[in-house]
């Protein structure tokens, strides 16, 4: 069976974010517990399944949408795909036309760095073996021998990304919020990033009242918590946005 015979599953509430509303759905379709389908529904993001036969996916989605969960299913290959994401610094480097999706995500990375220290006895521990060795004459030696250690060291901070999709032809510009200039704000700049790409991002709504919006960029513009994004990964926002610039393709 080759690609074109695979089918996708999709949720058709394009404002709707309630993994444990699908988790449950899912559950009962598949005769499971609750919690053996919470991470699947977490990381869904609208995209519920893209490997099914016909016939397995137009079941699950009745039975999805007999839950109270909407979904459709069609030929997996119909899924958008996006285009490369092109890093955008300033805002001259953005099109003039408007977005068609504004997608936003907050979430934490992890950075990991590698080094080789050189450990041993401190001037204290030294001095105080020379002491001992000058009033008892035994050579001992505090703090061990001279060894080459190597350590590893997690830094977690909060990233922010802007993605804008446009048509015609499709692109997709990716504002980094902790590698752009925001003195296009000019008096409005403030001292911290997520407030700076917050004000960015509600400019480029207001300019694009027609685009549709993410639920990443929902949860700035309302003030919500960060945390109450979801988002783990870039590729979770990205999945998102396939979900939504598929939905858009079908007019829903």
């Amino acid at each position: 069976m080759n690609g074109a015979d695979r089918f996708a599953l999709i949720r058709l509430d394009r404002e709707s974010r309630d993994p444990m509303a699908l988790a449950r759905a899912l559950a009962e379709a598949r005769s499971t517990p609750v919690q053996d389908q919470v991470l699947a529904a977490k990381r869904a993001w609208g995209i519920v399944a893209e490997d099914l036969a016909e016939s397995e996916a137009r079941s699950l989605a009745e039975a999805l949408t007999a839950s109270g969960v909407k979904c459709a299913f069609g030929p997996a290959a119909a899924l958008a795909d996006l285009p490369a994401a092109e890093p955008a610094t300033t805002i001259g480097a953005l099109p003039a036309d408007p977005p068609v999706l504004i997608a936003a995500a907050g979430l934490t990375v992890t950075t990991t760095t590698r080094r080789t220290e050189q450990t041993g006895p401190t001037g204290a521990q030294k001095a105080a073996s020379a002491a001992i060795m000058m009033t008892t004459g035994l050579p001992i030696k505090i703090g061990g021998r001279k060894r080459k250690v190597r350590k590893t060291r997690e830094e977690k901070r909060l990233a922010f990304y802007l993605d804008l999709h446009y048509e015609g032809p499709a692109r997709r510009l990716r504002i980094d919020a902790s590698h752009f200039d925001f003195s296009c704000l000019e008096e409005r700049m403030l001292y911290q990033a997520m407030g700076n790409l917050k004000l960015v991002l509600e400019d480029r709504v207001e300019a694009a009242p027609e685009a549709w919006l993410n639920h990443g960029t929902r949860v700035l513009l309302e003030g919500k918590p960060i945390r109450t994004m979801g988002y783990e990964s870039v590729e979770d926002l990205d999945r998102e946005a396939r979900w939504l610039l598929t939905l858009r393709g079908r007019g829903t």
